[in-house]
């Protein structure tokens, strides 16, 4: 697992000078350009999109955890629960011959052993395409047994998407629920949301609005493809950079089937609707390194780009398994 770092976006007094100017000189030149073009209207936007809570709160976890810059947090984590299943040991025996489980304690602990190969996948870069490995984000496991659903918890931990498993027969006494509760108190040890890992009835959750479902049977819910780019001015002062990316695409052959949509407003606003609503390229236009930093890791775009404008883009595509997709990040000093 590579360590990640903070993205640096380079601005000097003569830059901001240089924007300031723009600024002053070209004062209604993005009005011109949007008047003049086709199919492009600049939105000040705010997100009003309802989402159920349950999905809310995993989304929440999963940016947290995506985000952490500690390299060894989930083996960590997953040594933790090797240890407190352990120290549990009768009480699991004992609600495995209750519940009738076709599953015993030693295999539960050797699942959690066995997760910790998994973990070197996150964010690892190709280096034949240079794109990234990366989470999904909310994930749906659709679960009918104990042995499944506790796979799919573990799967939060080494891929850090946050996984709600959905149970055909949910029960709050079953060894899937208990082994659930030891695992969030071990997140819980490490200031890890423990909303990465939820458990509800598949009839609770609206499959809808997670990025993806994964079905007992192995097949997906897949989504729409779309044809849209995202260009967002999170500051004023790019307000010609806007106007020039759109001019430089509208007049490319490439880009002429592509629905372009400037947007504006407010940073979490923004970034709620594009977690929810794929793109096929976004490209933030910011000063603020932290929020370039939470957006390419957060936004749902197989292309994700800073201050650069739409370069080279890929098709979305996911990356080894079922938690990871790829994803072509372009600027300086990214993970």
């Amino acid at each position: 697992m590579e360590e990640q770092g903070l993205v640096v976006v380079k601005e000097n007094f003569l830059t901001k000078i240089t924007h300031t100017i723009q600024r002053f000189f070209f004062k209604g030149k993005m009005r011109d350009v949007l008047e003049n073009k086709k199919n492009v209207q600049f939105v000040q936007f705010k997100n009003d999109e309802v989402v159920q809570k349950e999905i809310d709160n995993a989304r929440r976890a999963f940016r947290k955890y995506v985000i952490n810059n500690s390299k060894n947090i989930s083996a960590e984590v997953l040594s933790f629960i090797a240890e407190k299943i352990e120290e549990n040991h009768d009480k699991i025996s004992k609600i495995i011959e209750i519940n009738n489980d076709d599953i015993t304690y030693h295999d539960i602990l050797q699942m959690v052993i066995d997760e910790k190969q998994y973990i070197s996948n996150f964010k690892k870069k190709n280096a034949k395409t240079s794109r990234y490995n990366v989470p999904i984000g909310v994930i749906g496991i659709e679960c009918e047994n104990a042995k499944d659903s506790i796979e799919g918890m573990l799967k939060a931990i080494s891929t850090r998407n946050s996984i709600i498993i959905l149970h055909d027969s949910f029960n709050k006494y079953s060894t899937e629920a208990l082994i659930l509760l030891i695992m969030k108190e071990c997140l819980k040890n490490y200031y890890v949301d423990d909303d990465i890992i939820q458990m509800y009835g598949i009839e609770e959750i609206d499959l809808s609005k997670l990025d993806k479902v994964i079905r007992k049977n192995g097949t997906k819910v897949e989504k729409e493809a779309t044809k849209t780019i995202f260009l967002y001015q999170e500051n004023d002062e790019f307000e010609n950079d806007i106007g020039d990316e759109i001019d430089r695409l509208q007049n490319n052959e490439l880009y002429k089937s592509y629905e372009i949509k400037p947007i504006k407003g407010a940073f979490g606003d923004v970034v709620n609707y594009l977690s929810n609503n794929e793109a096929s390229a976004v490209c933030m236009y910011t000063n603020n390194t932290q929020k370039a930093y939470k957006f390419i890791n957060w936004i749902n775009s197989p292309n994700v780009f800073v201050n650069t404008g739409i370069k080279k883009m890929y098709g979305m595509q996911e990356g080894n398994n079922d938690y990871f997709k790829s994803k072509f990040i372009l600027h300086e000093d990214v993970f």
